[in-house]
């Protein structure tokens, strides 16, 4: 006796099996079979079989042909990769501004050193001697590679001249293991961001979005962890100014925009700082997404009193405007933002080219009539701002506050305001409750 559960092959005759098709076969017919017409066509089993193993062999035919084809297309995209093993990072590299300002030579050097560096290579393998060279690519895949957040900036190495190449060590800041879990907590922070923004609004938008998104989003701090990298702002919440400028490099060539991170000097006292220069609608534009933050102002300028305001000076600016106080270090030739069609006080009708003191007055009366948190006027330079501030100031505001209290029905109210001197700017910030100070 065989054993139950046990297969076994050839138990059968061959006519065994067949009558049991053809019953099954017989049996589905009969579902179909119209009784009330009387005698009807005879159907022919063994035609049906024959069918049906006709088109079996035709779908077999089809599957084996697409699985030949799918083979075909596997070895044409191998061979290729095995004639240009850096097919793949080459198409990437060429949306690369600091990639592209390299000679092929160094772009060979960029390429070595960038698949080390994603592979977390603890020694990398680089085919050239020259210290200068290899400063320079290692800088400029920081400055292109946003996505590198484990990455330190620091490597060490060793040079064999007879040999003409190098062993480099790069500083990382964290273990495979725990990037790879950072890397899942970037992405999905990054995810976050995006699908707040639509994918179909134009350039301007998008920056702007990613902008506000950061500046509402990560608060600035000096002691924060990771600070010089997108872990930090994204994910952390906390960062300084290398984590903003890296944070909006990354957000905004996921979204298609070419977007240059930058260094260099800001502000009187000349510290250190990063920021970016983006591309919108064919021209360049610079962008402090740092100093947008009202925490940054805060922190650094307190006599400002910038309050809660987004500081737009630094959303997509000129050269001129943003040289005022920054100073770029020229580690190449960057692009030319010479536009100020994109000033946000411009696109807002903050901006006046010449001062009528009743056309502000209105403005003012407008503004506190709509409940709006503050009031801001911007001039076209130093000259018509001179004119301005001091009516501002000495008149204009003690007049707009009274007829704000006499509006709501306060007998008296209080305001605040700031001067952006650089930018020719005046901001108010109205508050609309009873003053009962002294």
């Amino acid at each position: 006796m065989r054993g139950q559960g046990r297969e076994e092959k050839g138990l059968f005759p061959k006519g065994m099996i067949l009558s049991c098709v053809i019953l099954f076969l017989l049996g589905i017919g009969c579902v179909g079979m119209n009784l009330a017409a009387g005698p009807s066509e005879e159907k022919n089993p063994m035609g049906q079989i024959a069918d049906y193993r006709k088109k079996e062999e035709k779908k077999k035919e089809a599957e084996k042909k697409k699985l030949e084809e799918q083979k075909k297309q596997k070895k044409s995209t191998d061979e290729k990769k095995n004639a240009d093993p850096d097919q793949d990072m080459t198409e990437e590299l060429a949306q690369k501004y600091y990639y592209q300002k390299l000679s092929a030579e160094e772009q060979k050097y960029y390429k070595e050193i960038l698949k080390g560096l994603e592979d977390m290579e603890t020694v990398i393998h680089v085919s050239t001697a020259d210290d200068t060279k290899l400063q320079k690519v290692f800088e400029y895949i920081m400055y292109d590679m946003p996505t590198l957040f484990w990455c330190d900036r620091s490597w060490s190495g060793s040079k064999y001249l007879s040999e003409n190449r190098t062993e480099i060590s790069p500083g990382y800041t964290c273990t495979k293991a725990e990037r790879d879990v950072r890397q899942n907590q970037v992405d999905e922070a990054v995810g976050q961001c995006l699908s707040g923004i639509d994918k179909d609004a134009d350039d301007y938008t998008k920056i702007k979005a990613v902008f506000e998104y950061l500046v509402n989003t990560v608060d600035y701090d000096k002691n924060a962890a990771d600070n010089q990298n997108v872990y930090s702002a994204l994910v952390g919440k906390r960062s300084v100014c290398a984590g903003y400028a890296r944070s909006t490099q990354l957000l905004l060539e996921k979204l298609g925009i070419q977007c240059l991170y930058v260094e260099g000097t800001a502000g009187e006292n000349n510290e250190a700082h990063a920021w970016n220069i983006v591309k919108c609608n064919g021209k360049y534009y610079q962008i402090d997404t740092t100093w947008g933050d009202p925490i940054y102002d805060q922190t650094e300028n307190p006599e400002t009193n910038a309050g809660n305001n987004i500081n737009y000076d630094y959303l997509c600016t000129s050269d001129e405007k943003m040289y005022r106080n920054h100073t770029i270090k020229a580690v190449t030739d960057y692009p030319v933002c010479d536009s100020d069609d994109l000033n946000y006080f411009k696109l807002n009708n903050m901006y006046y080219e010449s001062y009528d003191a009743a056309t502000l007055m209105e403005k003012m009366k407008e503004s506190y009539q709509k409940k709006e948190d503050s009031f801001t006027c911007e001039f076209s330079n130093p000259d018509v701002y001179a004119q301005a501030r001091e009516d501002i100031i000495n008149n204009l505001l003690p007049q707009a506050s009274q007829g704000l209290a006499q509006y709501y029905g306060f007998s008296r109210v209080r305001y605040s305001y700031s001067e952006y001197t650089e930018h020719y700017r005046i901001t108010v910030d109205w508050q609309y409750f009873e003053y009962t100070g002294n």
